[in-house]
C-alpha cells in the first residue's frame, strides 16, 4: 500500500467507495487517516474534532440497524430500476445500507460545541477534516465515503457510544479495502464553466 500518489491525482480520482473486502484494516492505517484529519483547518483553530473508531461487531450491528432505517425512511420508496447515473449511485448506496455492519471499520467524526444550535458554521470545523480523511484513504489504497443517515437517530447513537451532550456527530465513514469490483476515479462532475461566475452572479467564467 502506497501513500505516494500526487495531491491532484488523489483529488481527481477519490470517489465514494461502498463495496468493501472483509479484510481487517491495520490500526496504523486508521491512525494515519485520523492524523490527516487533524491537519485540516477549523474555526478559530479550535480543533474541536473527535473520532470514534468502531470495530466491535455488536456495536456495528446496532449502528447499521439505525443507518438502514434512515436509508429506508429517506430513499426506500424510490424506484430502484432507473438507468441513469443517479440510479447506479442509488444501487451502490443501497448496498452499503444493507451491509454497513460488515464494513471492517466505522469511523464516526464528531465535533465539540458550546451547546448552541447546529449550524453550517459548526460543520465548517469538521467537514474539512472529513475530506482530509477521504483523501488520505485514497492515498493509502483504502475506500470510504461520507454518510450521515445515522443522524436521524442522533440521540440513540450518542447514547450507544457514550457521546457527551456537547458533542455532535457529523459523519459516519465506513472504511475498508475496496472490493475488486470497485475502482478509483475519474469522477464525473460539472465543468467549471457551469458552476463559476466572474465578478457577478450569472456572468460567464
Amino acid at each position: 500500500m502506497s501513500d505516494e500518489i500526487g495531491l491532484f491525482e488523489a483529488i481527481y480520482s477519490q470517489r465514494a467507495m461502498r463495496y468493501f473486502k472483509p479484510d481487517p484494516v491495520p490500526d496504523e492505517l486508521i491512525r494515519k487517516l485520523i492524523e490527516a484529519g487533524t491537519k485540516a483547518p477549523s474555526g478559530g483553530n479550535r480543533q474541536g474534532w473527535k473520532f470514534l473508531v468502531i470495530t466491535d461487531k455488536a456495536t456495528k450491528d446496532r449502528i447499521a440497524g439505525y443507518y438502514e432505517q434512515g436509508w429506508e425512511h429517506a430513499y426506500g420508496s424510490l424506484n430502484p430500476n432507473q438507468t441513469d447515473l443517479q440510479a447506479r449511485v442509488r444501487r451502490s448506496a443501497d448496498h452499503l445500507a444493507r451491509t454497513m455492519a460488515e464494513v471492517p471499520v466505522l469511523l464516526m467524526a464528531c465535533i465539540e460545541h458550546d451547546g448552541g444550535p447546529s449550524t453550517m458554521g459548526r460543520g465548517s470545523s469538521i467537514f474539512p477534516s472529513v475530506q482530509n480523511i477521504l483523501l488520505a484513504a485514497r492515498g493509502l489504497g483504502l475506500g470510504s465515503c461520507l454518510t450521515s443517515l445515522h443522524k436521524r437517530y442522533e440521540d440513540e447513537i450518542k447514547e450507544l457510544l457514550g457521546i457527551p451532550e456537547n458533542v455532535e456527530t457529523a459523519a459516519l465513514l465506513p472504511v475498508g479495502f475496496p472490493s475488486d469490483a470497485n475502482r478509483y476515479g475519474p469522477t464525473r462532475r460539472a465543468p467549471v464553466e457551469e458552476v463559476a461566475y466572474r465578478e457577478r452572479w450569472g456572468e460567464g467564467w
